[in-house]
């Protein structure tokens, strides 16, 4: 099901990583869009509740630094680009030209004009990156859950213990909390 792109005007808070840092940390695009979604699950968990809001009052998305494409994931839990210039349907990450392979977490209000939500996020980014980082390694979980890093199939499971959502999400969240 492809539903239409929302667009609003609102206000937001961000992360992102300089292109050499995914490289070098990295083994491919599709595990960094992987960690990024999974580590804006854990933030957006840590953000409502530091904003004390609801859900749905904040939302996620991970998309690129220009606007160029969106992140979703697909049925299978792996994350797909969306909205590329051009492109019918979803692209592999590794058919992005590197220079528009700049994955951002954005946290925003979901109001038109914003409501003041994202105002002390940004504010608090560290802070937000540290408490999801603490998120994910207290969880129990292998691979990831929805307490976490959001769903994850049964499959995910049996990856490598370094490409499954949960380490790839808290890799990309020890690396957002270094000082740059």
């Amino acid at each position: 099901m492809n539903l239409p792109d929302q667009e609003l005007h609102t206000t937001a808070a961000w992360w992102q990583l300089p292109q050499a840092t995914l490289l070098a940390w990295f083994a491919s695009r599709q595990d960094a869009l992987d960690g990024f979604l999974g580590a804006a699950y854990a933030l957006h968990v840590v953000a409502t509740v530091a904003v004390m809001a609801d859900a749905r009052d904040l939302q996620k998305a991970v998309g690129n630094g220009d606007g160029a494409w969106f992140a979703t994931a697909d049925a299978g839990g792996r994350g797909q680009l969306r909205g590329v210039e051009g492109s019918e349907g979803a692209l592999s990450p590794d058919a992005v030209e590197m220079q528009q392979f700049v994955p951002t977490i954005y946290l925003y209000d979901n109001f038109p004009g914003g409501v003041g939500l994202s105002e002390p996020l940004w504010e608090r980014q560290a802070e937000l990156v540290q408490r999801a980082r603490e998120l994910v390694e207290a969880c129990d979980c292998n691979a990831g859950c929805p307490a976490c890093v959001g769903p994850v199939l049964a499959a995910e499971e049996g990856r490598e213990a370094q490409a499954t959502p949960k380490a790839l999400a808290r890799r990309v969240l020890e690396l957002l909390g270094e000082p740059r």
